[in-house]
Parts: C-alpha cells; sequence; structure tokens
C-alpha cells in the first residue's frame, strides 16, 4: 500500500496535513534506501585518522540512517494519528477473507 491511499480514510480537514506529512515521508524513504545502499556496499564502521590518532567510528552514513529512521517513525506516527480510530489503515488478505466471511 502506498502512503497516498491513506488520504481517503483521513478527515478532509486533516488531508493538508497529511499531505505534507506524506511528502516528507516519500523523501525519508528514498533517503533511507540510498543510506542503506551506501552502508551496505562500504559496512558501519570505518577507519578514521585525525593527525596521530587513528580510530575505528561509525560511518556518518550509518549515523544520518539511525537519525533518519527515528524521524521517519516519528512522522509515521503522527501520520497514521490522523487516521479515524477503529478503522485498520490497511487491509490484507485474511482482513479481506473475514469481511467476507
Amino acid at each position: 500500500m502506498e502512503l497516498m491511499d491513506l488520504l481517503p480514510q483521513i478527515d478532509s480537514n486533516k488531508r493538508p496535513i497529511a499531505r505534507q506529512l506524506i511528502t516528507e515521508l516519500e523523501f525519508m524513504q528514498s533517503t533511507l534506501e540510498k543510506l542503506r545502499a551506501e552502508i551496505e556496499a562500504n559496512g558501519v564502521v570505518e577507519e578514521f585518522k585525525n593527525g596521530k590518532q587513528e580510530f575505528t567510528r561509525e560511518t556518518p552514513a550509518l549515523k544520518s540512517y539511525n537519525l533518519t529512521v527515528s524521524r521517519y517513525s516519528t512522522l509515521y506516527k503522527q501520520l497514521t494519528d490522523l487516521l479515524p480510530d477503529g478503522e485498520p489503515e490497511q487491509g490484507d488478505e485474511f482482513d479481506e477473507f473475514i469481511k467476507g466471511a
């Protein structure tokens, strides 16, 4: 299910906010995919040298990924909080089966 598929379930007065949240979430999804590819290609740690000091550190891509995932989760919760109570945000085949029974 695409995030925009949630819009019809959201009260019309709240849809402009929902659209903005969805736009940000979609951008974050794209960013997370790029960061994940970089992490998978280069690993989660790197050797870092600063003058005479050398040490292993978390890669900047991993730091960015972790921060973005956290913010993504927050925005996603804000979006789902706009959904009416008692209505599922998305159905699945099992839900459809139960409704048809």
